[in-house]
């Protein structure tokens, strides 16, 4: 038996935000399977990478901010990770046509995934007593770190390096979510319309292929 209020990512928040994080943790979870997928793992590299991109941000703002872990507190992340890997595996067994990638209800959840995550570990991040400054970084690790992880794992350059506006959607969000905090909004204000910035700008990225310039020599 488990429960919600002992973990650090949704406390205080709303059911909503609680449904939101369980959406996002799924998003990145069979992003981990279809990661091992495409690097030829077997089962086991998928359940790994299935967790290590779900929980794999809290964990790292957890470890540098010194809480508690999030999921040791309340194991439903770890649970909800590994029911969608296993789930994952069985549909790709059965069906090896399928990808879950091309489908927009994904592309959607990651997007949503990336905004909850990002605002929710500021918000951890400043209950913790550090400055707007850490909190804004430690919010962009929360969102983007697990899929950093992800693609490490899978022997390929992350997701967030080559030019996709990903890690920036999350910081956008975060300062949104600061600005809110510091202009004393209410809790709604503070947690929606900075994940609705975060999803509108995704989106537009993705909509219109938005891209950061890469390196270039001379």
């Amino acid at each position: 038996m488990f429960t919600v209020a002992a973990d650090p990512l949704i406390v205080g928040a709303s059911d909503a935000v609680l449904a939101v994080s369980v959406i996002g943790t799924v998003a990145f979870a069979l992003s981990g399977v279809m990661a091992a997928t495409e690097a030829g793992m077997d089962w086991l590299g998928g359940v790994v990478l299935a967790v290590v991109a779900a929980i794999g941000g809290g964990t790292m703002r957890d470890l540098l901010i010194d809480n508690r872990v999030f999921w040791i507190s309340d194991e439903w992340p770890l649970i909800v990770s590994l029911v969608t890997a296993a789930m994952a595996i069985l549909l790709l067994r059965a069906r090896p046509s399928v990808d879950p990638r091309r489908a927009s209800l994904y592309v959607a959840s990651d997007a949503v995934g990336l905004g909850a995550l990002s605002v929710v570990g500021a918000s951890i991040a400043l209950d913790a007593g550090t400055s707007y400054f850490i909190a804004a970084f430690m919010g962009v690790v929360t969102g983007v770190g697990g899929g950093v992880l992800r693609d490490v794992f899978a022997r390929r350059t992350p997701i967030v390096f080559v030019g996709e506006i990903y890690a920036v959607a999350g910081l956008i969000g975060v300062l949104a979510h600061l600005a809110l905090v510091e202009a004393n909004a209410g809790d709604i204000a503070t947690l929606w319309i900075p994940l609705a910035v975060v999803v509108a700008v995704r989106a537009a990225a993705v909509r219109w292929a938005w891209r950061l310039p890469r390196l270039t020599r001379g």
